[in-house]
């Protein structure tokens, strides 16, 4: 079974520091196959265009297919990677770790760099699109950054309510304020 992971702060951890409330049990596998797929694609497609240059008594209407279908083949499964596991959370911190207001949700970008989304816990709401658990409803006061340079934020996102039922918890108050989690 996965469990949240946790971490409070210590005398020695610098007050200004965000802490974890939330950590994604599968963030490193979705970081592994994020990768993956986007480096399969890059290489297949790089390595087509030596099909055409073997010289194989196959015609070239023929290699064309074959290259097509390759790259296509490869560019749908990366696209559908892209498309379930973009709203997936590795994490999320906050500097009012006992009542917060604004949450920083850590997903994965295209080429699974840190894609940070600062978000007010009062904009969250419970997603209809499937593989997501949590939108933004008002996307005006949220801000998205990638290695700290300013990028479109992210609108949907995925945890696990499951994870996230321990009473008195920062996470479990957001998931009761924003009613993710019902009737799963």
């Amino acid at each position: 079974m996965f469990t949240a992971k946790r971490s409070f702060s210590t005398p020695d951890q610098p007050a200004d520091q965000d802490k974890t409330i939330y950590t994604g049990p599968m963030a490193n596998v979705a970081k592994k196959l994020k990768l993956f797929s986007v480096t399969s694609l890059g290489l297949g497609c790089g390595i087509s265009p030596f099909v055409f240059i073997i010289d194989v008594p196959v015609p070239m209407i023929a290699k064309a297919a074959l290259v097509g279908a390759a790259v296509a083949t490869s560019a749908a499964s990366t696209g559908l990677i892209q498309w379930v596991m973009s709203p997936y959370v590795t994490k999320i911190t906050t500097d009012q770790p006992n009542n917060p207001t604004e949450l920083n949700i850590h997903t994965l970008s295209f080429l699974a760099k840190d894609h940070v989304t600062k978000v007010p816990v009062d904009a969250l709401v419970p997603s209809t699109r499937i593989f997501t658990s949590l939108m933004v409803a008002d996307p005006t006061n949220v801000q998205g950054s990638i290695q700290g340079k300013p990028t479109k934020p992210k609108e949907l996102f995925y945890i696990h309510p499951e994870l996230c039922e321990e009473d008195g918890t920062a996470i479990k108050k957001i998931v009761d304020q924003t009613g993710i989690g019902k009737g799963f």
